[in-house]
């Protein structure tokens, strides 16, 4: 036994391709978005701001990437348990300061173990999970 563990996390090209995916899928239902993919541990590997995309976008991404990282769940799925919930939408919302359980964040897995997340702010809720959802789909693991 061994007290290590591999972890596996993407890789840079890996979040080009999910970011060029979810890019390309943006500008297909028109609207601009930006797009974070974070590692494994929640740290940024890589972020893309469409033009015309909000300023506070860039931040809102990156915690949808984080919380969906952190809780392996998409952030969609985990609005559905805070919204009915007054401990959660009160307690661990402003508790934890990067969670964010709004639609736009879907975790990267690599054999059934969570490799990443890539987020996504700019558009409505839906779309931007749907978004995610396309940049996620872009890569193998």
């Amino acid at each position: 036994m061994t007290d290590f563990m591999d972890t596996p996390t993407v890789t840079l090209a890996g979040a080009r391709r999910a970011i060029d995916a979810a890019v390309a899928h943006a500008a297909a239902l028109g609207v601009a978005i930006v797009v974070t993919v974070v590692d494994a541990a929640g740290h940024v590997k890589a972020s893309a701001r469409m033009d015309g995309a909000p300023l506070f976008s860039v931040e809102i991404s990156r915690k949808k990437a984080w919380t969906a990282a952190a809780a392996d769940a998409s952030t969609a799925a985990m609005w559905q348990d805070v919204e009915g919930s007054a401990v959660l939408l009160h307690g661990v919302q402003p508790a934890v300061e990067d969670f964010l359980a709004i639609g736009g964040g879907t975790p990267l897995r690599s054999s059934e173990v969570v490799a990443g997340a890539v987020g996504v702010s700019g558009a409505t809720a839906e779309q931007d999970q749907e978004i995610a959802d396309a940049g996620a789909a872009a890569l193998s693991g």
